[in-house]
C-alpha cells in the first residue's frame, strides 16, 4: 500500500511539473450539439460580477489572505497572482450541485475560505505559547515555504470538482485540464451550460485536484516552495477526502474544509426550499399535523417534552421517505442525512457531529430505549397542535452512561439491550 501510494504521488508530481513548464496547450474537446443541463448565468465571453454582498465578501477574504502573507521573498505579490489565476480557473462556478456553496462564485469563495483558515492555523504555531512539536507542519522546512504550502493546499483542495462538471457552449466542451474557465468563455463567446456528472463519487474529486494545480502554479512558485515539496502538496490535496487521510497536512485541510462547509450550512440548507434538510422537515411537519406520525403516545415515533422534540429513527425517516416519494423526491442515505442535519444545526449534535441520541421513554413493561434525533419543538411540531398533545416525558441517556453500560454488558458477555438500528 505504501509503495502504491508513493508511486501515485510521484506520478502526479511528474504530471504537475510537465503541465507547469509546458508551452503549448490543446483545444477543448468537441461535444454533441444539444447538451442538457443547467445554465450557469454567465454572459457571453465572460462571467457576470457577483452580487454586491458577495463581492464584498470575496474582496475581504482576498485582503485577509494577503495581510497574512509576508512581503518577504515576494510572497504577498505571488499570492495575489495565484488567487487571480484561481478566479480565472473557476470563474463563477459553484462548489456543489445542491450542497454547500452551490451559488455562483461558490467554488471561489469556499477555496478562499479554506486557504484563509490554513494561514490562520499556521499563525498559531508562531504564538509564544504554541506547542513545540507541531506534527502538522514540517519544522525542518523554511517557515515561509511551509506557510505558502499551507496556503496552496487550502486554495487548491477542491479543484478536482471542475472534473465533476460538464460545461458546454456552442458545441464545445470545456476541458479544465487544458484551459481555464475564463479562457473557455473568451474562446466560445456564448453562454455556457453546466451539468453535474451523475456518476461522480462522493469525495472522488480529491484525486484530481493536483492535476489542475498547473493553472495556479508558475515556475517561480515551484522554485520557491521547492521541487521536493510538490509531492507533499499532492498528498495533501488527494488525502483530504480519503478515510485514512495519509498525511497530517491532509487531515488539517480536511478539518478546515469541513469548518467552511458547516459555516455555510444555515445559508444553503435553511434558506433553500429544495434542500434535503428542508424537504425532510417539511415531510415531518406534514405527517405530524396529518396524524400519520403519532406524538406522545406509547410506541409513537415522535415525543415532545417542553422545547425539545425527539424523532425516532429510522422509523420516522422511513415515513418521511414514503411521503416525499410521492413527489418524486429522494432523500440521501440515513447517515448522510444525519450529517446534513447536524451541519444545518437543526438537531442537537456533539462536537464530532454525532446527532443520533439514545432516549428513554415510558413503556407498558417499563422504560424503553430508542434512537432519536432531537429537534427544537417548533421546528417539527406545528404550533396549532401543541395544546392538543398529551403530556409526555422522555430523557436523553447520557453518553457516559451509555458507554459504561455497554462496557459492563461486554464484560459479563451478556447480549446488549435491544434497540432500533441506525440504518
Amino acid at each position: 500500500m505504501v509503495k502504491a501510494a508513493a508511486a501515485l504521488t510521484l506520478k502526479i508530481w511528474r504530471e504537475i511539473s510537465r503541465q507547469i513548464f509546458r508551452q503549448n496547450r490543446t483545444l477543448t474537446l468537441r461535444v454533441p450539439a444539444y447538451p442538457r443541463g443547467q445554465q450557469s448565468g454567465a454572459v457571453a465571453g465572460t462571467f457576470e460580477p457577483p452580487p454586491e454582498s458577495q463581492r464584498i465578501l470575496l474582496d475581504e477574504l482576498t485582503e485577509n489572505i494577503l495581510s497574512r502573507l509576508p512581503e518577504e521573498m515576494d510572497c504577498r505579490a505571488r499570492g495575489r497572482r495565484v488567487m487571480a489565476k484561481l478566479r480565472d480557473l473557476v470563474g463563477d462556478l459553484p462548489a456543489s450541485a445542491d450542497h454547500h456553496h452551490s451559488s455562483r462564485f461558490g467554488l471561489l469563495q469556499h477555496s478562499l475560505e479554506v486557504a484563509l483558515k490554513m494561514l490562520e492555523e499556521f499563525e498559531k504555531t508562531l504564538l509564544p505559547d504554541a506547542p513545540q512539536d507541531r506534527a502538522v507542519f514540517n519544522t525542518v522546512a523554511d517557515p515561509l515555504q511551509t506557510q505558502y504550502l499551507c496556503f496552496l493546499a487550502g486554495l487548491g483542495h477542491d479543484l478536482g470538482k471542475l472534473l465533476d462538471m460538464n460545461v458546454w457552449a456552442g458545441g464545445e466542451r470545456w476541458s479544465p485540464l487544458n484551459q481555464t474557465y475564463a479562457e473557455f468563455l473568451r474562446q466560445v463567446k456564448r453562454e455556457p451550460v453546466l451539468e453535474w456528472n451523475k456518476k461522480r463519487a462522493h469525495g472522488g474529486h480529491a484525486q484530481f485536484s493536483p492535476w489542475l494545480m498547473h493553472h495556479l502554479l508558475s515556475p517561480a512558485d515551484v522554485r520557491f516552495i521547492g521541487l521536493g515539496q510538490l509531492p507533499e502538496l499532492a498528498a495533501a490535496l488527494t488525502g483530504t477526502h480519503t478515510p485514512d487521510q495519509s498525511t497530517s497536512l491532509a487531515r488539517l485541510v480536511s478539518s478546515l474544509d469541513q469548518q467552511s462547509v458547516e459555516q455555510a450550512a444555515p445559508d444553503w440548507m435553511l434558506k433553500r426550499p429544495d434542500s434535503k434538510v428542508n424537504q425532510f422537515i417539511r415531510a415531518l411537519r406534514y405527517l405530524v399535523s396529518d396524524g400519520k406520525l403519532r406524538v406522545n403516545s406509547p410506541g409513537a415515533p415522535v415525543y415532545v417534552t417542553c422545547d425539545s422534540a425527539a424523532v425516532v429513527v429510522p422509523r420516522a425517516l422511513s415515513a418521511a421517505r414514503g411521503y416525499l416519494k410521492e413527489d418524486k423526491i429522494t432523500l440521501p442515505s440515513n447517515h448522510h442525512l444525519y450529517d446534513l442535519l447536524a451541519q444545518a444545526k437543526v438537531v442537537e449534535a456533539d462536537e464530532n457531529g454525532q446527532c443520533v441520541k439514545r432516549i428513554r421513554v415510558p413503556g407498558k413493561r417499563g422504560p424503553v430505549e430508542l434512537y432519536a434525533l432531537l429537534f427544537a419543538t417548533n421546528t417539527i411540531i406545528p404550533q396549532a397542535i401543541l395544546p392538543m398533545l398529551p403530556t409526555f416525558t422522555f430523557e436523553v441517556v447520557p453518553e457516559e452512561l451509555t458507554q459504561t453500560s455497554a462496557l459492563a454488558h461486554s464484560r459479563k458477555e451478556l447480549p446488549a439491550i435491544a434497540v432500533q438500528p441506525l440504518d
